[in-house]
């Protein structure tokens, strides 16, 4: 899925006449720490709620803010995975999408992210989860899903992380089924460790705790 297909259009975005005060109105209102400048259709910059908090006056012009030339955006016919990593490295809560001609087309949000992340990740698929710890060396997609299918069994999303302390991986795995004690013993049978299986029942309490480390994690 690329940016253009995300935007969210009911955000709203500042002009250069705006007061800061005006803006962390607006900033509060639609709970975002961040907000677009726009003239003209033309992105000037992303106007930060804790620059505004500096100012002696909060009634200046934001044309008159001085601004450290950051002007975070991405191009519409990116895919979202570059946002989320542009999200993640720079702190952001709003994402302006542009285009070749630096026309600004809108925003994307933290909101508008996870939900398709969700979405990609089978979260609202029936299913339970497996995680399986390896060296980054052993790993073989195709291998682990002809187990899967041995057994039956589909995945529905496969997602990696490397643990940066051991350098081992964690292979997460969402499957279409709830009973998985036949794909745990072959995947132990060839030498796969399984680190930990999830059945539908544990599964919310998971996805609700991930969720809201990764809104933490965000919003540091």
């Amino acid at each position: 899925m690329l940016a253009r297909d995300l935007i969210s259009t009911v955000v709203p975005v500042l002009h250069p006449l705006d007061s800061g005060s005006r803006a962390l109105r607006l900033m509060n209102e639609y709970h975002l720490t961040q907000l677009p400048m726009v003239l003209e259709n033309k992105y000037l910059a992303l106007v930060e709620e804790d620059d505004i908090m500096d100012l002696e006056d909060a009634e200046i012009h934001l044309e008159n803010m001085e601004y450290n030339g950051s002007k975070p955006a991405i191009m519409e016919n990116a895919h979202f995975y570059e946002a989320l990593k542009l999200f993640n490295d720079l702190k952001l809560s709003t994402l302006p999408v542009i285009s070749h001609e630096n026309e600004y087309l809108g925003v994307l949000t933290k909101d508008n992210l996870l939900s398709v992340l969700g979405q990609y990740n089978g979260v609202k698929e029936h299913g339970g989860i497996l995680a399986l710890d390896m060296d980054p060396r052993d790993y073989s997609l195709s291998e682990i899903a002809r187990i899967a299918e041995s057994n039956d069994v589909t995945l529905l999303s496969v997602n990696t992380i490397t643990n940066p302390a051991s350098g081992r991986l964690e292979v997460l795995l969402k499957t279409n089924r709830q009973e998985l004690q036949g794909l745990l013993a072959t995947f132990e049978r060839f030498n796969y460790a399984v680190k930990y299986t999830v059945t539908e029942e544990q599964e919310e309490d998971l996805v609700k705790k991930n969720y809201d480390l990764l809104m933490n994690y965000i919003s540091m």
